[in-house]
């Protein structure tokens, strides 16, 4: 008889667990319905490369860079707030600059002077000036060319005088004031030394000896580095080349896009013509 009972104790347990198991069950299932909660799908490593790359594509092809990192982008749209309608575009700050714009130069997308200094982020990018740093602070820029051997800093220059724009050029190569700043909209226009007196200063006396090499369809690298660490490199492809006189309007005319224009003193060893180099943005 113990034994009978026994049985029946244990079949009693069983009852117990499964009727136990099937209440879990039935209270994860009841709350994902009514909570309007999906259970977790995983996406395959190929699904997430994928969507990344087109992530990654989508961004670059606005910005013209390859050197941008887009994979937290999401995230920062999140912590700002930012509507999920046309995210990237969108302006809720109404300085300007899209969204996609204000990420990549660490500025905020819902205060139109990040700085606090009286300019809209947009103005201050579009001059050259650093918009997440505080007063005339500019934004540091470094002009690269391959096939000629030239890594050398830019100097934005104050002025036209003739006296200062050469001492900028002992420096490094010359923005021509009040030109585009390299990568926005317009001609950003510089220039560097192809020869100079043997007793000039500087170590940039013969930067752009070598420009005449350049052909159509040659890369030229800006880059530009804010405070806040930001870089963004912008990428160029070299479209004409000629020589005019150092008044020719060819030279500083507007554009409307995104041309960057180099130029030089030529022939070697004279200062009667220029030789120019235009380009234009890659995206």
């Amino acid at each position: 008889m113990s034994e009978f009972f026994s049985k029946i104790k244990q079949y009693a347990k069983r009852v117990a667990l499964l009727g136990s198991l099937s209440l879990v069950v039935f209270s994860i299932a009841f709350f994902l319905v009514n909570m309007n909660i999906d259970p977790v799908r995983e996406i395959s490593p190929e699904t997430a490369s994928i969507k990344e790359a087109e992530a990654n594509a989508e961004f670059k092809k606005r910005i013209g860079s390859n050197d941008i990192a887009f994979a937290w982008f999401p995230d920062w749209a999140k912590i700002n707030n930012l509507a999920a309608d046309n995210v990237y575009d969108a302006d809720p700050d109404g300085d300007g600059l899209p969204n996609y714009l204000e990420y990549i130069h660490g500025t905020n997308p819902n205060l139109a002077d990040t700085d606090g200094d009286g300019f809209s982020d947009k103005q201050e990018i579009n001059n050259g000036y650093d918009p997440d740093a505080p007063g005339d602070v500019k934004t540091s820029v470094f002009v690269r060319i391959d096939k000629i051997g030239v890594e050398a800093p830019m100097v934005w220059s104050q002025s036209t005088d003739e006296d200062s724009m050469l001492a900028d050029l002992e420096r490094g190569l010359g923005h021509f004031y009040q030109t585009a700043s390299p990568g926005q909209i317009g001609n950003a226009v510089i220039s560097g030394h192809s020869s100079n007196y043997i007793w000039a200063k500087g170590d940039y006396n013969h930067i752009f000896k070598n420009l005449n090499n350049l052909e159509k369809g040659d890369a030229i690298t800006v880059k530009t580095m804010q405070k806040n660490g930001r870089i963004v490199s912008y990428h160029f492809s070299v479209g004409d080349k000629f020589t005019a006189a150092p008044d020719d309007e060819r030279i500083f005319s507007a554009t409307p896009g995104r041309t960057l224009t180099l130029s030089t003193c030529w022939p070697l060893g004279t200062n009667f013509q220029r030789l120019i180099i235009k380009a234009e943005l890659v995206k």
